[in-house]
């Protein structure tokens, strides 16, 4: 019974250590859960590449949800002292480290960097540069402008005040690859089946370079990616969304099929306008009629001046409003 005891006692203090693993290390930006978008995932490591390349120290990033119930400082230190960043004799190494869900972030600083990175310039860096984007869920500007930061202090430069996030790095932010795309096709499918042939071929024409300039600067600045794609699926929907409509409706396609069309629809309505015109005329008949035989078989006598009088517009006979006819009809019995 004692062993059971303490052993229970043991497990105790091991589970809670064992509930949240270190994660291993892939690399200088590490993303377990994907928070991070491809493109965005790819421009932060050529951003850290280049930092340790410039410094020679290794800075490495890690994105977790939560550090279930862990302080933020004792995690950090954790998954520092597993991962060793920075060189051995040097100790200089940067772990940046941010559990989103937990809405916490912390800089741990290798001893060896600690008079260069002291604690005051790491506070000044998450406090300036990190926390305002995070708190407009911006993950990604927020970690990017922090190591910017870090970059400037170990370039031994001094910390300048915080900008706001560009232009582009807005747009970069709030655009979506996937939307996009879908309203594309549906702008292209629209622009197809009205027979916008020239407005498609403008569209062809501007993509393919544009898509190809992107793709040329892509390369240093991942961010462009998406707007790559985006631009590159321009000329591929409109030659697929063609090809489609040819094989169904291939007359919209050609100018002579798509005069017939327009001409089959004019004629459309030009026979529902006559076939109101003629129901107009034949019941304004009726009424004529009806009035002469109630005056052929009423009594004779002579008028004083008495009754009343109305005044109202003719009937158009080339539109096609037949709620002005019935009330014609009803001031008409009204009258009788």
């Amino acid at each position: 019974m004692a062993r059971i005891l303490a052993l229970l006692l043991v497990l105790s203090f091991t589970l809670p250590a064992l509930a949240v693993p270190v994660p291993p290390m892939n690399g200088v930006v590490n993303d377990p859960e994907s928070q991070l978008s491809l493109w965005q995932r790819k421009a932060l490591i050529q951003q850290v590449s280049d930092l340790n390349a410039r410094t020679g120290t290794q800075t490495v990033v890690l994105l977790i949800p939560t550090t279930h119930g862990e302080t933020i400082e004792q995690f950090a230190n954790a998954v520092f002292n597993r991962w060793q960043p920075g060189d051995a004799t040097r100790n200089d190494g940067v772990l940046v480290l941010v559990a989103w869900q937990d809405r916490k972030v912390r800089i741990e600083v290798g001893s060896g960097l600690e008079d260069m990175l002291t604690n005051a310039l790491a506070k000044q860096i998450i406090d300036e540069y990190m926390l305002p984007a995070f708190r407009q869920n911006d993950l990604n500007s927020g970690i990017v402008r922090g190591v910017e930061g870090i970059s400037t202090v170990l370039a031994s430069q001094p910390l300048p005040k915080a900008q706001p996030p560009s232009f582009f790095e807005q747009m970069a932010t709030w655009f979506s690859l996937w939307k996009s795309l879908l309203m594309l096709a549906v702008f292209i499918i629209a622009l197809t089946v009205k027979g916008k042939i020239r407005t498609l071929a403008g569209l062809f024409l501007i993509a393919c370079p544009l898509a190809v300039i992107l793709f040329a600067y892509s390369e240093q600045n991942p961010l462009l990616l998406p707007f790559t794609l985006f631009c590159a699926a321009v000329p591929a929907f409109i030659l697929l969304v063609m090809l489609c409509v040819w094989l169904i409706y291939p007359q919209r396609l050609t100018a002579a099929g798509r005069q017939k069309y327009h001409e089959s629809r004019q004629l459309t309505y030009s026979r529902g306008s006559e076939i109101s015109t003629d129901t107009t005329t034949y019941t304004s008949s009726e009424s004529s009629s009806h009035s002469s035989s109630d005056n052929s078989n009423g009594g004779g006598g002579s008028s004083d001046g008495g009754g009343a009088s109305g005044n109202w517009q003719a009937i158009n006979r080339k539109t096609n409003d037949v709620s002005k006819y019935y009330l014609f009809y009803i001031l008409n019995d009204i009258h009788d």
